[in-house]
């Protein structure tokens, strides 16, 4: 199986297909990659359910079943080989096999699969399974909850447990070192945007020149269908992103220092040697500085790191979490504060130190007033 990238004529974007190993298209999954094109689903999305269903025909291909041949047990049995696909069919041991995939990994692509079946099922291509359960209760309570309180909500029966992980912040001084250690001011913009702006990296590398409004210390996030470097906004809406004065010099910097003149676009964000030298920068160019860093500077971290740690920090001075939903670009609060607020070791320190001060006062004037009293 293989994920084939394909540019039509009358797409600003690309789209994915899914080949066989005999070099022949999927139909059912070319219908369902139309089907969320014509939705509005962003190309990335797009692409991410073309790998994901790539998975799903890997298992089929394996286990030498055809699609009609899926029913509830199988998807389950699905589950089994996305833990551990190399021993899956092999004999198995008696020992515990550690996961080569997460928790929530899985499930993604589960859901990215289940979401297929029920289309094919919708058109009639497919049998319709029976996967969710209805409940009542939601694990999240919002403010109007007692309004759909009672209410049925279906569950996903093949749903795994998630692993709840404390997600690592990075500390101010860890910032600093990371962005001292970068050798071009492309690369120290690009990682203190992430940082004191709060983007993605998709948002980072979709910039153009229009979009920063230096004399106003602005970053203008729009989104685009178009792309020369496969990066995109996510979501629909635009959003200002304030940063600072001292960021805004470090862009001017960049631009008289480095960037180069006569392109024939106007990325920010672009290669400064090589072959591709001019070209807008891609992810994997990103991936590559980060590995370089954190090997020089031994700080193991990562671009959403940068992200999440600037989240963190707003709501640690005291940001209201709805004004760091805007900021970030979230469209539910819930998801700011879930995923994204986690106080760091360093400010839980800092803030029991304080708690302990403020009993250490109130000890002493509680001995002060008894000693009046005496």
């Amino acid at each position: 199986m293989k994920v084939q990238r394909v540019k039509l004529d009358n797409k600003p974007y690309p789209l994915y297909i899914l080949i066989d190993k005999n070099l022949d298209v999927i139909k059912e999954v070319l219908r369902y990659i139309k089907y969320l094109d014509n939705t509005g689903k962003a190309p990335n999305t797009i692409k991410s359910y073309c790998y994901r269903l790539k998975l799903f025909y890997d298992f089929l291909d394996q286990s030498d079943f055809s699609l009609n041949d899926i029913s509830y047990e199988e998807l389950a049995n699905f589950i089994g080989w996305l833990r551990n696909p190399s021993g899956y069919f092999n004999v198995q041991s008696i020992a515990p096999v550690e996961s080569k995939r997460k928790e929530s990994t899985i499930n993604s692509i589960l859901n990215a699969t289940i979401n297929y079946l029920e289309f094919l099922a919708r058109t009639g291509d497919f049998k319709f399974l029976d996967i969710f359960k209805m409940e009542r209760g939601q694990t999240f309570k919002s403010f109007l909850h007692h309004i759909n309180k009672g209410k049925l909500r279906k569950r996903n029966t093949l749903k795994l447990k998630e692993k709840k992980k404390l997600i690592e912040v990075l500390e101010k001084n860890e910032v600093e070192e990371i962005v001292n250690a970068c050798i071009s001011y492309r690369d120290k913009f690009l990682l203190l945007l992430l940082y004191e702006g709060g983007l993605r990296i998709g948002e980072a590398l979709s910039l153009r020149l229009e979009d920063v409004i230096t004399w106003d210390n602005e970053v203008k996030i729009t989104p685009r269908v178009n792309s020369l470097n496969d990066s995109y906004v996510k979501g629909k809406s635009e959003r200002i992103v304030h940063v600072t004065k001292e960021l805004m010099g470090l862009y001017t910097q960049y631009l008289v220092h480095e960037y180069l003149d006569n392109l024939n676009h106007d990325y920010i964000f672009i290669n400064l040697s090589g072959p591709n030298k001019g070209h807008p920068l891609k992810y994997h160019s990103v991936a590559d500085l980060v590995k370089r860093i954190s090997k020089k500077t031994g700080i193991d971290f990562n671009l959403h790191q940068l992200r999440h740690s600037h989240a963190t920090d707003l709501i640690n001075s005291g940001w209201d979490e709805s004004y760091v939903q805007k900021r970030l670009g979230h469209a539910n609060v819930q998801t700011t504060r879930q995923f994204y607020v986690h106080p760091s070791n360093e400010y839980m320190k800092k803030q029991y130190k304080k708690y302990l001060d403020m009993r250490k006062d109130e000890n002493n004037g509680t001995k002060e007033t008894t000693n009046d009293n005496q």
